[in-house]
């Protein structure tokens, strides 16, 4: 179910303590040349809807496009919300939410840049709206990250950005926006061996990095391996892991607050 396309009765008639509220994150921002600015929210909105439509009782909220996409800004058409702006954007939606009495809400991220951000926001939403509600946040590309490894083709370094796994989904969901002919191939050194670049590579320590540092055209890593038939297989992979979570999640006790 999409929120923005029910009426106010229909939304007033769904079970708070059973349904699930989805809010997509992602971001506005370069992805190459031959990807468009939207692929992050295009990404995190299509996983979200594609795991609530195989499920009961999930309505997914519109997203509110925009993230913190500051590593970005060198590169013409990005757009970014300050941290600041984006926690509140999020929590006021999340409050609104809660207010009509949903009991489970869940942020889907789809973009790296925002980790940081959603990391807070599910502490604070969390702390908020205790005893209320349970407010979960995730990155839908991590939470599938050993399928996804199973999945590429790539050496590490290959899935970073506008990489053989965005690429390779955005031409199951969007084909008709992935321009391969203007594609660009880098594998980007991070400058150090406790840095990475990599989709699902892991790293302790935090650090900002320019993208604009990183490579000329804002690709890192390797779109060349992208194909719609991966592109099925990575969305498979991460619908099946969103489903999972989201029908573990609907059972999570909401604790009592205790006088």
């Amino acid at each position: 179910m999409r929120w923005e396309e029910l009426t106010s009765p229909e939304v007033g008639a769904l079970d708070r303590d059973r349904t699930v509220v989805v809010l997509p994150l992602g971001s506005v921002e370069q992805h190459g040349n031959h990807m468009p600015l939207g692929t992050d929210t295009i990404l995190a909105q299509a996983v979200s809807l594609a795991a609530a439509g195989a499920l009961d009782d999930v309505i997914v909220l519109p997203p509110p496009w925009y993230g913190f996409s500051a590593h970005h800004m060198r590169f013409p058409g990005s757009i970014t919300l300050s941290a600041e702006t984006l926690m509140a954007v999020a929590g006021d939606i999340v409050a609104a939410v809660v207010k009509h009495g949903f009991r489970r809400i869940l942020i889907v991220n789809g973009h790296g840049g925002n980790n940081g951000v959603i990391d807070v926001l599910a502490s604070s939403l969390g702390h908020k709206h205790y005893g209320v509600a349970r407010i979960a946040a995730l990155t839908y590309f991590a939470l599938a990250r050993e399928e996804i490894a199973a999945l590429r083709q790539s050496a590490p370094g290959g899935m970073g950005h506008a990489c053989e796994f965005e690429t390779a989904m955005m031409e199951a969901v969007r084909p008709e926006l992935v321009h391969m002919d203007r594609a660009t191939t880098l594998y980007p050194d991070p400058g150090s061996s406790y840095l990475t670049t990599d989709l699902l590579g892991g790293s302790a320590i935090r650090v900002y990095h320019d993208f604009g540092d990183l490579s000329p055209t804002g690709v890192l890593g390797d779109p060349s391996l992208a194909t719609p038939e991966a592109g099925a297989k990575f969305l498979a992979a991460t619908i099946a892991a969103l489903k999972a979570f989201i029908e573990d999640f609907r059972g999570w006790k909401i604790p009592e607050v205790k006088s």
